[in-house]
């Protein structure tokens, strides 16, 4: 008897899961058995599929994974069926060295402004050269870029702009003094402040922020998009899909819960900045440019183009732009990190207001301008305290992670340096790694291992990065301040480093040493509302949910109290949970 049509297309489904459903069951038995990572300790679920990894960077989970999973499965943690995270000096050496091409893994494509395309023909990505410094996987394309921008993001040149700084800084500490010391969003204030500097520094513009107490939604609509960029990333065939269907990404973006709703009233700078850049460079370009006097980054930009014809124009517009899309968060997360962690502790914030106060009156001020950058680099407790909560709450949440070249890439990259060549997979904590592998080192790990910052590491302690302090607690030397220094993803990783790092430093530090010297900066609630395992890091990551007061300083000129004992206070737990200091 012949069979009907749907039994035979019943028997095709039948099949069909069968087959489905052993080829799955063999995967997940290579993945955990037989895979040449399968030895390598970490959660089970990693092993089998990114979903885990996924479903933990969508929860906003990197804080807690960074601080717990090294803990409990030691220096190499497998993340991913194909990922490795480490926390130790061996494997930053690797990974970020300049000369053992370990470039920028496919976790990058989800930040490119300008989404590759598949090339069937050549089976490979094409990327195209826009000057995007964060997602570039090409190096010899990013070190022509670094070396053409890298003139102008000098210290020396960099320092050309604190006056821009200045000024914005005499507006802030006006508005902050007419909030009376209500209570306000931290989060949302060092944004507004970070994007009055950029826009004063690259565009001599105000947006408006600062003057309206609002940055308008635009700093919690940067951040979820965080959070689906940390997600996609882990799904290269996500990003590629979206890039050919705008449709798929919105699908898989649904699928996962990272969609999220433009905050009201939602104010973008973006869109006004990038008509200023747009109408600058083109009067600027024009045969006959009117007469501009203004001496800003843009115009720097602009001088460079017209000098050096690699700087094409499409890299001038980029790069322009690039000082607000890769600063305004990164500067924004170092601010709140400082000024949460320094305030929250105040033994430390008395150190670091009467150390500025002190320098102030060795000036001899009558006057409270804003603090030279000059000088913030002669506060040694200062630095010490920016250093370290820049340690404890990185800008980046998850590893910047590489890809595992092959042997032959290996060989040819390391060949300036050696004559000798290896064939052999590389090896990290006596485990071979193959090429192709996705691996780095979690910043919140590394920042957090005990051999490279100390005892105590998950400790608020400015005075371990003071190599010639004699407190009783600071186990420190100048050895071990090296190591920290060296040993740390603040800025990036080797031949990665930021570019605008510089830029980023001084208004950090004008900002911070500023703000502490004229205001009483107090930390609202800090038993309820900055619980480490509430806070939300993906990709990017910041301290949120923390409120703050600024109470300006009553007698400021002069000094109004003691800093507290030198060492003993100076140790307290990070999570801001005892405020004794």
């Amino acid at each position: 008897m012949l069979p009907t049509p749907l039994t035979a297309l019943l028997n095709v489904l039948s099949q069909s899961i069968l087959f489905l459903t052993l080829a799955a069951t063999s995967l997940v038995i290579y993945r955990l058995f037989f895979h040449p990572l399968a030895k390598v300790p970490g959660p089970k679920l990693a092993a089998i599929s990114n979903v885990w990894y996924a479903y933990h960077a969508r929860k906003g989970d990197m804080l807690r994974l960074g601080t717990t999973l090294h803990r409990k499965y030691g220096h190499a943690v497998r993340v991913g069926p194909n990922e490795l995270w480490f926390d130790s000096k061996e494997a930053f050496a690797k990974i970020y060295s300049a000369t053992q091409g370990y470039d920028k893994s496919n976790f990058y494509l989800a930040t490119s402004l300008n989404r590759p395309k598949f090339h069937f023909s050549s089976f490979n990505l094409h990327s195209p050269d826009t000057l995007d410094l964060l997602s570039e996987r090409d190096m010899d394309r990013y070190r022509l870029q670094r070396r053409l921008i890298g003139p102008l993001y000098s210290t020396r040149n960099v320092l050309r702009y604190e006056k821009a700084v200045d000024d914005v800084l005499v507006k802030v500490i006006a508005q902050l003094n007419t909030l009376n010391g209500t209570q306000v969003d931290l989060k949302m204030w060092m944004h507004i402040i970070t994007v009055e500097c950029l826009s004063a520094i690259v565009l001599s513009y105000s947006p408006g922020y600062l003057k309206a107490h609002n940055d308008f939604g635009s700093s919690s609509h940067a951040y979820m998009n965080w959070r689906r960029k940390s997600v996609f990333g882990l799904f290269t065939w996500a990003v590629l899909a979206e890039s050919y269907s705008k449709s798929a990404g919105r699908f898989f973006a649904r699928l996962w819960n990272v969609t999220f709703v433009t905050p009201a009233p939602f104010k973008p700078f973006f869109t006004p900045v990038y008509s200023k850049i747009t109408k600058r460079i083109a009067a600027a370009l024009q045969p006959k440019p009117p007469k501009d006097d203004r001496r800003d980054l843009i115009a720097d930009l602009i001088d460079l183009h017209k000098e050096k014809p690699d700087f094409t124009l499409t890299y001038l517009k980029r790069m322009a732009m690039t000082n607000f899309g890769a600063g305004h968060e990164t500067t924004t997360s170092a601010l709140i990190a400082c000024i949460a962690m320094i305030a929250s502790h105040p033994t430390i914030r008395e150190k670091v207001e009467t150390e500025t106060r002190q320098q102030q009156q060795q000036q001899q001020r009558t006057s409270n301008p804003p603090i030279s950058y000059s000088s913030t680099l002669d506060l040694p407790y200062l630095q010490s305290a920016i250093k370290e909560s820049q340690r404890l709450y990185p800008v980046l949440g998850m590893s910047p992670s590489r890809t595992v070249p092959s042997s032959s890439s290996s060989s040819s990259s390391s060949s300036s340096s050696s004559s000798s060549t290896t064939t052999t997979a590389p090896h990290l904590h006596n485990i071979p790694i193959p090429p192709g592998t996705r691996i780095g080192c979690n910043p919140i790990s590394l920042h957090r291992n005990p051999s490279i910052f100390g005892s105590a590491p998950e400790k608020f302690i400015p005075e371990r990065w003071l190599s010639n302090s004699t407190t009783t607690t600071n186990e420190s030397s100048c050895a071990q301040v090296r190591d920290m220094e060296r040993y740390n993803l603040t800025w990036g990783g080797g031949a990665r480093t930021c570019p605008g790092k510089n830029l980023a430093q001084m208004i950090v530090f004008k900002v911070v040493a500023t703000l502490f010297r004229e205001f009483e900066v107090e930390v609202v609630d800090v038993e309820g509302m900055s619980r480490e395992e509430n806070m939300k890091f993906y990709f990017m990551a910041m301290l949120t949910g923390v409120g703050v007061r600024f109470k300006l300083r009553i007698g400021r000129d002069g000094m109004d109290g003691g800093g507290g004992e030198e060492g003993g206070g100076g140790v307290t737990h990070v999570g801001f949970k005892d405020r004794t200091g």
